[in-house]
């Protein structure tokens, strides 16, 4: 897929912040919101990959 820069930026600035917010839920032991935050985290992990990939 060709993606325009900033939206491969965006979901990238998207991933590390979840990551950082899950962190900080672990912290708090706030587990449903970690499970939130793992699963937004895939998703935007999965629409990277998507965005990066070559070929089609």
């Amino acid at each position: 897929m060709n993606a325009p820069q900033w939206r491969i930026w965006l979901v990238t600035a998207l991933l590390c912040g979840w990551g950082m917010l899950g962190m900080r839920f672990v912290q708090k032991e706030q587990w449903p919101m970690v499970l939130l935050c793992l699963l937004l985290m895939l998703s935007n992990g999965v629409t990277l990959w998507r965005l990066t990939k070559k070929g089609k």
